[in-house]
């Protein structure tokens, strides 16, 4: 929005003195716009939008005139106003801009904290004839996020620029990229867990892989649960999820502190199923003992769109209770400062291993003694 002073060339003199009436109209104008102002609330695109076309109506009207120069600062002023209340709107839930070959992850800023997202991959879906976006967002607070929705846009990469040409919405190659982008808004059912990455599907209406060089979005928190022993500074063991195929470690907390796991692979055992894991220790002390302990059993079901919501808490309920127990012991030396691998054996065969919740509980430590420091 560009709030400017208009000349006007060859005012007749009728006009100059309908103007210089006018003047205390204008006068008292101005003053209702800046009342008006400061009550306009952050989050009321609507009210911004309709002050700024009052605005311009009354800057139509003023002239150019050296009298005038006080209302055209003021103008100027509401001007600058009304942008840093478009701008304190967005600055609550930003945009996250992500590219199919970026490494690492992006800052995901909203309402409720900042996560963290990225993407792990994206596949051509036949049943939609669309795109299959593999995103995880790490989620680093107490809090289990149990529904959200992303809403923005995709498209091709942003237009090159020449030398001194402005990245503004005023500049034309941006106004026509812009119009080209192709705007989602979608609902997600996946629990982000808290102190954990979550991997879900973001479904997109793309016609090739060349519309989703640029991806972007923000994301509306829903409906949350309060991990209220996490967010109380509890020092007891907590479950974490671990999903079988991951590509991503897991944060696994316990009364020594946050662990990383992450399970490699999977292989039948004549007793149930061998799962292989790599545990990040990032402590100065090793783990000579320990275990895992919690319910295994099938993925967590999805949501598909024909549900309802209480059909859908049935299913999760019918998936709970067909979680099974396991207590696996971790024979291998957990060394401090690094990756270990290790092997546990759960009870049950490799086609109902797919997913695991569980505790990290440890048993003995060992700290290096002076004479090695």
């Amino acid at each position: 929005m560009k709030i400017g002073l208009r000349r006007f060339i060859g005012l007749p003199a009728a006009g100059c003195l309908l103007l210089s009436a006018c003047n205390g109209d204008l006068q008292e104008r101005v003053d209702r716009l800046e009342a008006e102002l400061r009550e306009v609330r952050s989050d009321t695109r609507d009210q911004v939008a309709t002050l700024s076309d009052r605005v311009e109506s009354a800057e139509l009207k003023v002239g150019n005139t050296a009298e005038q120069e006080n209302l055209k600062t003021r103008l100027a002023d509401i001007d600058h106003q009304v942008r840093q209340l478009v701008q304190a709107q967005s600055s609550t839930n930003e945009m996250a801009y992500l590219r199919p070959h970026l490494s690492g992850h992006v800052p995901l800023r909203s309402d409720h904290g900042t996560f963290l997202v990225r993407i792990e991959g994206i596949d051509l879906n036949l049943e939609t004839d669309g795109y299959d976006v593999h995103l995880s967002i790490g989620n680093p607070f107490a809090l289990a996020v149990q529904q959200f929705t992303l809403s923005g846009d995709f498209g091709g990469g942003v237009p090159e620029l020449a030398d001194g040409e402005e990245y503004s919405i005023y500049n034309k190659k941006i106004q026509d990229w812009q119009n080209s982008l192709t705007p989602f808004e979608i609902t997600i059912q996946e629990t982000l867990a808290p102190h954990s990455w979550t991997t879900f599907d973001l479904p997109l209406a793309a016609e090739s892989r060349t519309d989703l060089e640029l991806i972007r979005f923000r994301m509306r928190v829903e409906n949350a649960h309060l991990d209220r022993q996490s967010a109380e500074g509890g020092s007891g063991n907590e479950f974490a999820h671990l999903r079988i195929g991951s590509e991503t470690a897991s944060v696994i907390r316990t009364e020594y502190g946050a662990f990383l796991v992450m399970l490699k692979d999977s292989k039948p055992d004549p007793n149930g199923t061998r799962l292989n894991l790599e545990i990040g220790n990032p402590y100065g002390f090793s783990i000579s003992q320990c275990r895992l302990v919690g319910d295994f059993g099938a993925p967590v079901p999805r949501r598909v769109n024909s549900e309802s919501a209480e059909e859908y808490a049935s299913r999760l309920r019918d998936w709970t209770e067909s979680l099974q127990p396991f207590e696996a012991s971790i024979d291998s030396k957990l060394s401090a400062f690094r990756w270990n691998r290790a092997s546990i054996l759960v009870p049950g065969p490799l086609e109902e291993v797919k997913f695991l919740r569980c505790q990290f509980r440890i048993e003995v430590v060992t700290l290096p003694s002076a004479s090695q420091r």
